[in-house]
């Protein structure tokens, strides 16, 4: 495969420069960003980790753009390689500018309603991936960086299983076990809600097992024990969504990574023939309750308000939302303003407003239309199949590829906030890059 050369005069000093920045903000957004609390514990960890987010890229961008400029000065010029995912990024990007300027709701659409969520979160998640695209190649050390953050987050994590609050997340007098009841929600590891938890572990788990099982070095194999972790906490918090993903990951993912063709192939008929056997026993399902048994009544066409934790309420308003403005939607991060679903919890004696429409396709759908979303669904099939065709670039690509996979499974039933997200822009740039 030919990838585009860099076109440059004399030692590009300021582009090396600029790399190098990249290079420590990547190793920041994997391995720092994870762990960052902030300094009141789960109260305020949405806004913490925005922040943190924010002004980190803001820096990085600054740093980058000043260097750039420095280089062109002196006749330094650079043209990084052009790729589908990125014209529909950018399609993406305008499609949702787009919307935000048509949309009734004005400054809400750039904020965001609740959670950060609005157009500028949007700008910096495709500033991180055409920034990481251009500037950043796939590196062992990223890898490592995020095995040592989900390590840490996940010890964390087992120590609140056990009813143990070591960094006074909790709000003071509680801990794991008092969720839904003292709080109005579940909590662990430095991540917080438990559903945001399993999605970085989505992420995390598939790209350190992929790569210990990939790499040759003898040291690599080490990363299999942060990988069991990730699995294993995702299965303790009991986060459907998770658990979803990961099979499905499981089932693509291996064949896809497998080197050799014929063994490829072979993986991918048994891959192909678990997934009919296991659609079959799930439509022929007997039972009349769990989460089994909702997946069943699904694929018959039922999709009841209480399935998935009451997704099935959320995903039906969601849609009439959409049907109210399906080209351009309703503004970027004005769900939240939008929805009027409320829930009482006899418990706590408190109502919860459902701000999020808890699938980030469905999501789009509703912010900023059928074109929007239709560019970004077409951005993440575009990559999917780069990695396909780059399977055998080393051991990093496929590992990259199926963290990215394992990421956009859970998005069927994940919130996609900037607790999480960035990380998977971070990713998703890497594996446009031109090469290791």
């Amino acid at each position: 495969m030919k990838w585009a050369r860099l076109d440059y005069n004399g030692t590009m000093k300021q582009l090396k420069r600029a790399r190098w920045v990249t290079d420590k903000f990547i190793l920041l957004m994997l391995g720092v960003f994870p762990l960052f609390v902030g300094f009141e514990g789960y109260n305020n960890v949405t806004a913490s980790k925005f922040w943190f987010f924010a002004i980190a890229t803001v820096t990085w961008l600054a740093a980058v753009a000043l260097l750039l400029l420095l280089g062109l000065a002196r006749g330094e010029r650079y043209r990084p390689r052009v790729r589908p995912a990125h014209l529909l990024v950018g399609a993406f990007l305008a499609a949702g500018g787009v919307s935000a300027m048509a949309s009734e709701y004005g400054t809400v659409c750039l904020v965001g309603a609740n959670r950060f969520d609005g157009y500028l979160t949007t700008v910096l998640y495709a500033a991180c991936f055409f920034g990481v695209s251009a500037l950043a190649a796939p590196r062992r050390r990223y890898v490592w960086a995020l095995g040592a953050s989900s390590a840490v987050c996940c010890a964390i994590a087992v120590l609140q299983l056990f009813g143990l609050d070591p960094f006074w997340f909790y709000p003071t007098g509680t801990n794991y076990y008092d969720k839904y009841i003292a709080y109005n929600s579940a909590f662990l590891g430095t991540i917080g809600n438990t559903g945001l938890l399993s999605a970085y572990l989505c992420l995390a788990g598939p790209l350190l097992a992929a790569f210990a099982a990939l790499s040759e070095r003898r040291a690599d194999k080490v990363l299999f024990l942060p990988a069991a972790l990730c699995f294993g906490v995702i299965l303790a918090c009991d986060v459907d969504a998770g658990l979803v993903a990961v099979a499905g990951c499981a089932l693509i993912a291996i064949p896809v990574c497998i080197q050799k063709d014929k063994t490829a192939k072979t993986a991918g008929c048994v891959s192909g023939g678990i997934t009919v056997l296991g659609l079959g026993a799930l439509y022929f399902w007997p039972g009349k309750s769990g989460t089994i048994y909702e997946m069943s009544q699904v694929l018959h066409g039922h999709l009841a308000d209480e399935f998935g934790s009451h997704r099935g309420q959320i995903w039906k308003q969601a849609w009439e939302l959409f049907r109210e403005h399906p080209w351009l939607g309703g503004g970027p991060g004005t769900t939240g303003t939008r929805f009027h679903i409320q829930w009482y919890s006899e418990v706590r004696n408190a109502t919860a407003n459902v701000t999020n429409a808890h699938n980030v396709y469905l999501g789009y759908l509703v912010n900023i239309g059928v074109v929007g979303a239709g560019f970004y669904v077409a951005a993440v099939v575009s990559s999917l199949v780069t990695w396909i065709k780059r399977r055998k670039e080393g051991a990093l690509y496929p590992a990259l590829g199926a963290a990215f996979l394992c990421y956009c499974i859970q998005d069927f039933f994940g919130l996609g906030l900037s607790l999480t997200a960035p990380m998977m822009w971070v990713i998703w740039g890497l594996i446009e890059t031109a090469g290791e």
